[in-house]
């Protein structure tokens, strides 16, 4: 006997078979690029990119480029399927998290510029959907080229936040194989997941905005790097809406952090037996220039100078002269790691640190709320 075949199942599952999500559970790479297949693939309409329904996040160009960990972009929608075409430079590798209503995927990106089924099928009602890059600035840029939605449906407005945090660090902060199983394992695109940092986490809780400066190996006065280890450094880089191609200076006017994070030293007291130990003063020099960047961009905002939780060296009984220099301002210590379930990629935090970090910050800043 014959089975009758339901075509429209079918066609369904083949969509989801070419998604090209990556499960972040499973770390399967799928990331072939997506052709759409529904019974309206041929209707779609394409989104402004500058429509006023849609929010950018952290630093994205005008031309729609963004590199640094957690940037990128959020809109509302009214349901159905929801298509984004994207362009990175061949050779380069970029991941990004597609988020659907707080359920986050992994996308890989492929060489030039592909276009990839985001959401399909929603059901008719309010959907935040939130495209962020996945990895740091050191793997490529990424630029939004096309956003299409089906004509029947609509955008709603952008996601709305309480306070803004900025976040300022190393490899630590970028989430640096905070996803890999064991930690001899490097920083790869599956096992880095800027969207289960510490600080995106304890955004989260805050219902914040978080905007992630970082770098992997930069410090505040030196590097990690034995050779050239004062170039590039971290406040150097922060100057940028792309780090990886500095040539467009960020406008401090488009942001307005209440609590500014800056969690940099490890990668200063690296490499301390070939570079000689750390210098106390130029570090804190440097710090103190930073800060006062800082308060020339943002005159209001709160700064917490944190350190850990991988090895800090003095800078943990440094930070506290900081504070007492500068004006609205505190410390934090990470604590370190209490066992192997908490150690990542190369004795990088797990996510599972990074979730205890998260709850450090968070109760911090409320402490800070509290006695403002």
């Amino acid at each position: 006997m014959i089975k009758t075949v339901n075509r429209k199942a079918i066609l369904h599952s083949f969509a989801l078979l070419c998604i090209g999500i990556l499960s972040v559970n499973n770390h399967v790479l799928a990331n072939s690029p997506i052709q759409p297949i529904t019974a309206n693939s041929n209707t779609t309409q394409s989104i402004n990119l500058v429509d006023a329904q849609i929010k950018y996040i952290g630093r994205v160009t005008k031309g729609k480029q963004f590199s640094l960990t957690g940037s990128g972009l959020a809109f509302n929608l009214s349901g159905g399927n929801v298509w984004a075409s994207f362009y990175i430079k061949e050779k380069n590798k970029a991941a990004l998290n597609i988020v659907i209503n707080g359920t986050e995927h992994a996308l890989i990106l492929k060489n030039g510029e592909h276009k990839y089924l985001i959401a399909s099928n929603l059901p008719n009602g309010e959907h935040t959907i939130s495209i962020l890059k996945r990895n740091e600035a050191a793997k490529s840029t990424v630029q939004l080229t096309n956003l299409e939605i089906e004509p029947t449906h609509a955008l709603h407005p952008a996601p709305t936040f309480k306070s803004q945090v900025l976040a300022i660090g190393d490899s630590i902060t970028c989430g640096y194989g905070n996803e890999a199983k064991k930690n001899n394992e490097g920083n790869t695109l599956a096992n880095q997941n800027g969207y289960q940092t510490y600080s995106a986490i304890a955004a989260r809780k805050l219902q914040a905005e978080v905007m992630i400066v970082c770098w992997s190996g930069r410090g505040m006065s030196r590097n990690r790097s034995i050779n050239n280890e004062d170039i590039g450094l971290l406040p150097q880089l922060y100057n940028y809406y792309l780090p990886n191609e500095p040539q467009e200076q960020w406008n401090p006017a488009e942001y307005s952090p209440e609590h500014i994070l800056i969690n940099l030293g490890t990668n200063d007291n690296a490499n301390g037996k070939i570079k000689g130990e750390l210098n106390k003063t130029l570090y804190l020099a440097a710090y103190q220039n930073f800060i006062n960047t800082l308060r020339d961009d943002f005159p209001n905002a709160h700064l917490i100078f944190a350190i850990g939780p991988m090895k800090s060296g003095s800078i943990s009984q440094w930070l506290p002269e900081l504070t007492a220099n500068n004006e609205n301002t505190s410390s934090l210590i990470f604590t370190s790691y209490k066992g192997k379930s908490e150690i990542g990629g190369h004795y990088h935090p797990h996510v599972s640190k990074h979730k205890l970090m998260a709850e450090q910050l968070v109760e911090h800043i409320k402490v800070i709320n509290t006695a403002n």
